[in-house]
């Protein structure tokens, strides 16, 4: 078996990513059913053009549905981004935001979210699977305590996060929202009553860092006759979360040598925050501002691959990870699982670079080891 999959990420460099943080809202109206797409696009991930004393970019967004009779539905934005200093243009804090929506009838639907950088060959897609119809609960809303939603950072324990729903079915009894929380009690709220907009508004101070899994509940009686489902990603300042320096010092070996992560560990307690934000205040590309893109960067890259290489595999530790994280993703992705007389193998390549990794999975748990070039990872390269 052979399966090619070419990655919608496009990288100018080894080390550049471009992406795009997004939000998909479904729900009905009286006058039908209706897909909605809110983006948050970062300005490293746009062409800028320095004309006079100004620089400027353009893209286009595209919302797309085809259903299973290949009838296509979507909506497009044409953007223009005007800023006047190099730091605007380099600053990842510095992002566009773009709603599309598209009306539709009934049914099930693969579908894109896409922008394009014009002026460049850059186009970064998503892809997804969307199934309209009658349900008792339009799509989640999770927001702050001003509405807006989180696409530019994680929560934190100084917030409070609005969670809403619409509710469309008349008769229901209640609705019970649900918090899976890594490490601690899950957390549920119940509504009677629910009104047509149904909102939770919840204080995180006691909620650990994690991806949490949300979910609302809704009962007829007793019976449970709809849910919906979201993640939201909580990350918090070492004051608010103690126990995780260590742990998140650890994950720093792609950026330091052991001896840097040894003396991170030994300052006291009530140094590390500062010991933290000072290393990565050198490493700021706009440290006049709130937000450090190279920290946000790296443990991004640090999350995918924990979720995407953990299973079987060593995570962040992985030999998929030592090349991911030194060369972003792929441009192409080739898996091998099942051919006589060889080890099941994957096969990245990096187009711009010229360059080829081949990983097989040896010992049979979906641990993939670097075969291809021989040597590149050195025993002792952490």
């Amino acid at each position: 078996m052979h399966l090619l999959l070419s990655l919608a990420l496009l990288s100018q460099t080894g080390t550049a990513e471009y992406s795009f943080s997004h939000v998909i809202e479904q729900g009905e109206r009286a006058e039908g059913f209706y897909v909605t797409a809110y983006l948050s696009i970062p300005h490293t991930s746009l062409q800028f053009i320095k004309q006079d004393s100004v620089y400027t970019a353009r893209y286009h967004v595209i919302l797309q549905l085809m259903d299973r009779r290949k009838n296509i539905y979507g909506d497009e934005h044409f953007g223009e981004v005007i800023v006047t200093t190099p730091n605007a243009v380099n600053s990842k804090a510095n992002t566009v935001a773009e709603t599309l929506e598209v009306a539709l009838p009934e049914g099930r639907y693969k579908a894109n979210l896409s922008v394009a950088a014009l002026g460049a060959t850059r186009r970064i897609k998503k892809e997804f699977d969307v199934e309209i119809f009658h349900r008792a609960l339009g799509s989640l809303r999770i927001t702050d305590s001003k509405g807006s939603r989180m696409l530019e950072r994680p929560f934190d324990s100084r917030d409070t996060m609005l969670v809403s729903v619409p509710v469309y079915e008349d008769g229901l009894d209640s609705l019970r929202l649900e918090i899976t929380r890594p490490g601690a009690p899950d957390y549920n709220e119940t509504r009677t009553q629910p009104d047509t907009q149904t909102s939770w508004g919840i204080t995180l101070e006691d909620f650990s860092s994690g991806d949490h899994q949300l979910s609302v509940k809704a009962f007829q009686g007793k019976k449970a006759v709809d849910e919906r489902k979201a993640l939201f990603i909580l990350r918090n300042p070492f004051r608010f979360d103690p126990g995780r320096y260590e742990e998140l010092v650890d994950k720093l070996m792609y950026v330091t040598t052991f001896d840097e992560r040894e003396r991170m560990k030994s300052v006291p307690p009530e140094a590390r925050q500062a010991t933290w934000d000072s290393f990565w205040h050198l490493k700021d590309p706009t440290p006049q501002t709130e937000y450090n893109e190279e920290l946000e960067s790296y443990f991004e890259k640090i999350s995918y691959c924990e979720r995407n290489f953990g299973y079987g595999d060593k995570g962040y530790l992985s030999d998929r990870a030592r090349i991911y994280m030194r060369f972003g993703p792929p441009d192409e992705i080739e898996d091998h699982p099942f051919e006589p007389d060889r080890y099941p193998y994957i096969v990245w390549t990096y187009n711009l670079l010229g360059m080829q990794f081949i990983f097989e999975e040896r010992l049979g748990f979906s641990e993939y080891e670097l075969v291809y070039p021989p040597g590149f990872l050195s025993p002792g390269w952490q």
